[in-house]
């Protein structure tokens, strides 16, 4: 999955300050470009984004890169002849929450917000 960032500016200096204010919207040769929230692979257990085909697949760190039995070469492999994904991995999502646990983190709060200047919207003078 991706964060997205279809907008793009040229920056410009004034007394001393660079200003990175958005400029323009990218789009592809099909005339796409609203992908702000990003893309995710279609099997993704959650969708943000726009869907597009692949596979959500977990780091597999028992396997050298490289090695065709690690997880994301042998999921490309099998999509490659298949042109379909392994079952999404709840791997990931257990370790989430497993880590989430009292036992484990018991002062800490692992909800993670996006900075503002990093949500890809355009705010307005009257705000977003």
């Amino acid at each position: 999955t991706t964060c997205g960032k279809p907008y793009g500016f040229y920056p410009a200096d004034n007394c001393g300050t660079t200003y990175f204010s958005v400029q323009f919207k990218g789009e592809n040769d099909q005339g796409f470009g609203d992908y702000a929230d990003g893309f995710s692979p279609a099997n993704s257990l959650d969708l943000i984004g726009v869907p597009v085909s692949g596979c959500a697949v977990a780091d597999d760190f028992d396997h050298p890169l490289g090695d065709p039995a690690e997880g994301r070469l042998a999921a490309a492999l099998g999509y490659r002849a298949t042109s379909s994904c392994p079952a999404p991995a709840a791997v990931a999502r257990s370790d989430a929450t497993a880590l989430r646990s009292p036992a484990m983190l018991p002062a800490i709060d692992l909800q993670l917000a996006k900075p503002a200047w990093r949500q890809s919207r355009i705010v307005g003078a009257d705000g977003p």
